[in-house]
């Protein structure tokens, strides 16, 4: 196995882990997998969401979405290469089809945790694409 293709299944192994520890609401599992030096930036406010800088923050921040029982978390699809992942992912947060997004998280782990997340939705609005 080439280095890169076993770094992208660390990679996979690691975010899946992280994935399943905020599906499960487990914060301490979770935290495990975040690195010191973290950087998350969230996917709202829209355009450019807010950047969370340490560990602390990162792990306050998912904590804080983990603990909202009447929201779930729902992993589409994985694909890693290299110490990169993105995640397509349904964020639910009320019992109808309206009450949901679809977004992405691009992820970047080093020495088995996550050093970096960024996120992105689709959101409601219309944008000057050509038809």
């Amino acid at each position: 196995m080439t280095k890169t293709a076993q770094s992208a299944k660390d990679t996979a192994d690691t975010v899946a882990l992280f994935n399943e520890a905020f599906r499960n609401g487990d914060t301490d599992a979770m935290a495990a997998l975040v690195h010191e030096d973290c950087l998350m930036v969230s996917a709202q406010p829209a355009p450019d969401g807010t950047a969370y800088e340490g560990k602390d923050a990162c792990v306050a921040f998912w904590a804080s979405l983990m603990a909202d029982e009447t929201s779930s978390f729902e992993v589409e699809h994985m694909f890693a290469h290299g110490d990169w992942a993105a995640v397509r992912w349904r964020y639910r947060f009320g019992p109808t089809e309206t009450e949901t997004v679809l977004g992405v998280n691009v992820t970047r782990v080093r020495d088995g945790r996550v050093i970096e997340q960024l996120g992105y939705t689709k959101t409601p609005g219309v944008l000057p694409l050509p038809e």
